[in-house]
């Protein structure tokens, strides 16, 4: 709602007579000015609050500060790094009970990996609004408490750990919103070194990651720097790929949601032509039951489940499952950027339960997690793979360094056999039965611990 400035009638009257002076001067006639006690109140307008433009650095910081504010307790602000002019990459972690090494499974959300595609934030914002202010009985944005999905949240808050960074591409967004002559899809990289932005400037983020770099020579990246699909001078060459590499070398994420505009779509990794998807694919079979049944779109599509759409490498969520096996999705939210509030907000709520399902599917569907310990209660780094799954691209898809942690989806219920490989010990076997439910196994081999030798955290 908008502020009301000029509410009282001296307020009224000074404004008026700053308006309407100039123009009685023009036909001889002149303004008298509002006068108090001690004299005239000179008719100058009144300075007018600031609000920071919508998306900007100022926004984003201040929309996260408020949430870190207001629960302090379920809540983290981390910077985990910088963009190449400087700019902050914000991430805020939530969960009940944060603690530095925490060994509860987590979940990474993030968007405007381009910076064109700014309504991206408000998805992933959403996230963080709901598991917030969810939590209590306060509301914000015209958030509906509803009972079912706050008993929900509470276990999310639990036995979850959520990780929002909103903003992959600041400098990006920032030439999006001033209309610079840099595009605001890629970053702010000064590509031919001359110190100044100019049209060919900067790097596409989401075709910098090292898996696949540049597979596709130039179907799915562009070699050339003016190219709105440059994919930067080497592999993760760019700070802010190095962020969120940095960031799931440290969590392993168990899943993650990366928010993109211009169509409406989820893409299940690989996403990369002629890249062998493990077989059988859960990252597929839990994509597809994260859109079903849901209705079109507000802009005007059904929503489905497609590999790509157009050839792609380099991507975060290829990365992320490649090096972690992560269960990483890219959700194509918007086929256009809605730009009223309430179009924002119906396409906002079409996209919601896209992710909410993966909360619930992770804790309540088909999945094996634990860890794996030396014999002295230690954490190992060791491969963790399910036997009936082929994998064809040389994946290891390690436990968590600081705590021996793994995650693995399913496709289904059915009967698996877990593998653990750890350095100079024999693989070690562990059958199991799962139903419609998360079950843990954990393991305890005979290796050496992983002490001293995990990356290095994001500052707490």
């Amino acid at each position: 709602m908008q502020k009301r400035f000029f509410s009282s009638r001296a307020c009224k009257t000074t404004l008026l007579g700053w308006v309407l002076g100039p123009i009685f001067s023009l036909c001889g006639v002149t303004a008298a000015a509002e006068t108090s006690p001690v004299g005239p109140v000179p008719l100058t307008p009144p300075a007018l609050p600031t609000e920071p433009l919508r998306y900007s650095d100022e926004w984003v910081k201040k929309e996260l500060t408020e949430l870190h504010l207001r629960y302090p307790k379920l809540t983290k602000l981390v910077p985990i790094g910088k963009s190449h002019e400087g700019r902050p990459l914000w991430a805020l972690a939530i969960g009940r009970n944060l603690k530095r090494h925490d060994g509860r499974p987590a979940i990474l959300v993030n968007a405007a990996h381009h910076g064109v595609e700014t309504f991206s934030i408000d998805l992933a914002l959403d996230v963080a609004d709901v598991l917030l202010l969810r939590a209590g009985d306060d509301q914000r944005q015209g958030l509906r408490i509803d009972p079912g999905l706050d008993k929900k949240v509470q276990r999310w808050l639990k036995e979850l750990v959520i990780w929002c960074v909103p903003v992959v591409n600041p400098d990006g967004v920032w030439a999006s919103l001033h209309g610079f002559v840099r595009t605001g899809r890629k970053n702010g990289r000064d590509n031919n070194g001359n110190g100044k932005p100019d049209r060919g400037d900067g790097v596409d983020l989401n075709r910098n990651y090292p898996f696949r770099w540049g597979f596709l020579g130039d179907k799915g990246s562009s070699p050339q720097p003016d190219s709105a699909y440059f994919r930067g001078p080497a592999a993760g060459s760019e700070p802010e790929t190095q962020a969120i590499m940095r960031l799931a070398e440290s969590e392993h994420f168990a899943a993650s949601l990366s928010f993109h505009t211009g169509n409406v779509t989820v893409l299940a990794p690989y996403t990369i032509d002629n890249v062998q998807s493990p077989t059988p694919n859960e990252a597929w079979t839990v994509a597809e039951e994260l859109v079903a049944g849901l209705p079109r779109h507000p802009q005007g599509k059904d929503i489905i489940v497609r590999r790509n759409i157009y050839p792609v490498d380099g991507t975060d969520q290829d990365y992320l499952r490649g090096q972690f096996g992560t269960l990483a999705l890219l959700v194509e939210g918007a086929r256009r950027d809605p730009t009223q509030a309430e179009a924002r907000r119906n396409v906002v709520l079409a996209m919601r339960p896209i992710w909410t399902r993966l909360l619930d599917r992770y804790l309540d569907g088909p999945s094996v997690y634990g860890v794996v310990r030396d014999g002295k209660g230690r954490p190992v780094v060791a491969d963790v793979s399910i036997v009936e799954q082929t994998m064809a691209e040389q994946e290891h898809w390690q436990t968590r360094c600081r705590d021996g942690h793994y995650d693995r989806f399913l496709p289904g219920p059915g009967e698996y056999t877990v593998r653990v490989t750890a350095p100079g010990v024999a693989p070690k076997d562990q059958r199991i039965k799962v139903g419609k439910e998360r079950l843990r196994i954990d393991f305890t081999v005979e290796a050496a611990a992983s002490s001293g030798q995990c990356p290095k955290e994001p500052p707490g």
